[in-house]
């Protein structure tokens, strides 16, 4: 990613927090699948270095399709108003890759034909593969992605979120 990329990434990302709540990380995504496990991964950094009270989804406690709405409402019950900010690994042009976005929200599970309305105030989509428009084909992707490349974006963008915390 390059440095003019990332200062884009942290300054959208700063722009769109509400400071005036409790910010929440949501991060979603599975352990059992390489290409889906930067969510995962983002939430771990996070949890070391934040602790675990405003984290939900790391390698031990994956938030996927099954658990995802039970996990809105825990998050829902515990909070007053959340800011919730929702990340994901996203699938999309090859021009995309590699690129992070941030966004309104995530629309969950567009490239596996799975589809929950937007989820978080605020998403992060960092696009880890090509969109083949075809679910079987995507999630095929998703399994052969380098591990590699998964942890450099993971640690790239955990890098952005930390800045912008620790301002």
């Amino acid at each position: 990613m390059e440095e003019e990329e990332f200062k884009r990434y942290v300054i959208e990302l700063k722009s769109g927090l509400d400071v005036d709540s409790d910010i929440v990380f949501f991060c979603i995504g599975t352990d059992r699948v390489i290409g889906d496990s930067l969510g995962p991964i983002i939430g771990s950094l996070l949890i070391d270095k934040f602790g675990k009270e405003y984290v939900y989804g790391d390698l031990f406690n994956n938030v996927t399709y099954e658990n995802i709405v039970s996990t809105l409402d825990k998050i829902n019950t515990e909070y007053d108003n959340p800011f919730i900010i929702a990340i994901d690994a996203a699938l999309s042009t090859k021009e995309n890759i590699g690129k992070i976005f941030v966004d309104n929200g995530i629309n969950f599970g567009n490239c596996l034909g799975k589809n929950i309305n937007k989820i978080g105030d605020v998403g992060v989509k960092v696009v880890v593969g090509k969109d083949y428009n075809n679910p079987s084909l995507n999630f095929n992707a998703l399994q052969n992605i380098p591990l590699s490349k998964i942890l450099k974006l993971s640690k790239k963008t955990f890098e952005g979120i930390s800045l912008i915390m620790n301002n």
